[in-house]
């Protein structure tokens, strides 16, 4: 038989555990909420700045994507500014560094009386001698990386290579369609 609470409501053994536990939950619950909602505090003990609205975030963010589109064959050519002069290269995930055609190289100083050839690739067309050379900066739009590696090539060829050389330096690359986009 159920008791009679001080209140006049009856209450069983049972049912009033279950309301303690369901009571000591909601509150345990509220207190990690409260505790991770907390804005915390400054070094100095003083409340630290409101964080920012999405809004706020995405206008203060800087451009951290560059999305390029194919051209009419399906491939991704782009002008990049190199040692601060413009090359033109296509981007290849099937390349494995940068590759520089000699005529580039020589655009950006680098005669073949000045490189060593030994370097050794495989290609579709064969096997390419080139020689190691590193790229101070290279830049595309907003996109600048530094210190590049990269390979001049000892024979003549159509266009400069961004290889994966140059993607792995990025936080990620995706085609979608007929665009490219870069993250960094």
């Amino acid at each position: 038989m159920s008791a009679l609470h001080h209140d006049g409501t009856a209450r069983s053994g049972l049912l009033g555990h279950s309301i303690k536990l369901a009571v000591a939950v909601a509150v345990s619950g509220l207190a990690v909420v409260f505790l991770i909602d907390r804005e915390p505090a400054s070094p100095a003990g003083l409340p630290a700045s409101p964080p920012a609205t999405q809004a706020q975030g995405a206008a203060a963010a800087p451009t951290t994507e560059l999305v390029l589109q194919a051209g009419a064959h399906g491939h991704f050519l782009v002008e990049a500014t190199v040692n601060g002069r413009p090359i033109e290269f296509l981007i290849d995930t099937g390349a494995s560094s940068i590759y520089l055609t000699p005529d580039d190289a020589a655009r950006l100083g680098w005669t073949p009386q000045r490189l060593t050839y030994s370097e050794r690739y495989s290609t579709a067309a064969g096997v390419v001698h080139a020689a190691p050379v590193t790229l101070r900066s290279l830049r595309i739009g907003q996109l600048e990386l530094y210190d590049l590696p990269a390979s001049v090539g000892e024979a003549p060829g159509s266009l400069s290579l961004l290889g994966i050389s140059f993607l792995k330096r990025l936080d990620s690359y995706e085609v979608r369609g007929d665009r490219l986009i870069l993250s960094w």
